[in-house]
């Protein structure tokens, strides 16, 4: 793998720091897509600002393939969460720290480094390679709207490609996750806010509550002892938020409860909404109240697994063997991400490969350059080893 030599060690750690130093909160990624467009050009790449909202471009970088191979694309997203009292960006002993850096700045700029050591080296790919930078992925400010573009690019035949490598993660072939959404359940008395003197107990939505939560906490007994998928676990769901009641001697005639749900690939969402809703109902029935409930549509996810013979993990399992020497581990992980759209809405098979995933959202955020240069190395190699060289 001569090509493998034009990965430049000092040259990405730069690249890292100044896309670190290059403030991309999201809401604001502008001038985060602007430097990977920049930075693709640079090395040679002809990348299109493809615009999602005003100010907020995607980027897209097609390198034609000789046209009788599989088409594959790296992918990652430009913006990041607030920097807050995140540590300043810093190149020392190896690590690049600040805001960005693991999630996943490090991930993009390894990316490019990638595919310029195969052109450096005079590489020409049988099918086509694309990489893209995406905007609008950290929530609440973020709606997904990045990923959504690039997904209907993906559906009208735009970006033809077989399949998805996002530029982050573990040093491991993440290749599955839960699906996931926020629930809703309301609980309103028709009393109103009256006196709690003329209400029985039983009648009080907050005895309701206590119930519903009791409910709840046996479902999840039940996903504890039930079956767990073999890479991402089991069945979960947790609670976030109870609101309810304005003084200590007023009905609280309207409390709410809030959590998350996430379930095991080969079930979806509808299997959520009818354990959901036959909960609600039944309590509905017992107290005479009205339960309200739903889930967020803007939140909701369904898990994705992309099978250990498909010929991206194949293929990225081999690279990473013969550059590290050691077998990857192949993984599953409960977080929900772009994945599980691209796999899903966007119908093409997707996996993760990053160069860590420990500093994520902390104020210590950081990357390890020696982890970039192998990243890099990998997704060279994952490249030639799937589009054909």
């Amino acid at each position: 793998m001569p090509y493998l030599s034009n990965i430049d060690r000092d040259s990405l750690a730069e690249d890292v720091l100044t896309f670190v130093r290059t403030k991309s909160e999201t809401g604001s990624e502008g001038p985060g897509s602007e430097f990977l467009a920049d930075l693709l050009r640079r090395e040679g790449f002809d990348p299109v600002l493809d615009p999602v909202l005003p100010g907020r471009p995607n980027v897209v970088c097609r390198i034609p393939g000789r046209g009788d191979g599989p088409a594959l694309m790296f992918n990652g997203h430009t913006d990041t969460i607030p920097i807050g009292s995140s540590a300043p960006p810093e190149l020392r002993d190896g690590w690049v720290t600040g805001r960005g850096a693991e999630d996943m700045k490090g991930g993009l700029v390894a990316m490019v480094h990638a595919a310029s050591a195969l052109r450096r080296a005079g590489v020409r790919l049988k099918g086509d390679l694309y990489l893209t930078g995406v905007i609008g992925h950290e929530s609440p400010v973020g709606r997904k709207e990045g990923p959504r573009h690039l997904i209907r690019r993906l559906r009208d035949g735009s970006l033809p490609v077989e399949a998805i490598i996002i530029v982050e993660g573990p040093a491991a072939i993440w290749s599955a996750s839960l699906g996931s959404s926020i629930y809703q359940v309301s609980i309103t008395s028709p009393l109103g806010p009256i006196h709690t003197i003329k209400v029985p107990y039983e009648r009080n939505p907050a005895r309701w509550v206590g119930r519903l939560l009791e409910e709840l906490a046996a479902l999840e007994r039940e996903f504890e002892a039930g079956p767990r998928h073999p890479l991402c676990g089991r069945q979960q769901l947790n609670v976030g938020m109870v609101h309810g009641g304005d003084y200590m001697n007023r009905l609280p005639a309207r409390i709410e409860v809030v959590g998350t749900w996430r379930w095991t690939p080969g079930r979806n969402v509808a299997d959520t909404e009818r354990l959901l809703g036959s909960l609600c109902a039944r309590l509905a029935e017992e107290s005479g109240l009205e339960f309200e409930w739903g889930l967020d549509p803007a939140a909701t996810r369904e898990p994705f697994e992309t099978p250990a013979d498909h010929p991206v993990v194949r293929a990225l399992s081999s690279a990473a063997t013969a550059v590290t020497g050691v077998e990857p581990a192949r993984i599953g992980m409960g977080l929900v991400g772009d994945a599980n759209l691209y796999s899903n809405d966007g119908g093409v098979p997707t996996v993760y490969y990053g160069p860590a995933h420990e500093t994520a959202h902390s104020d210590h955020e950081r990357v390890s350059i020696d982890r970039l240069v192998e990243c890099a190395a990998i997704y060279a190699t994952t490249a030639v080893e799937f589009c054909g060289a």
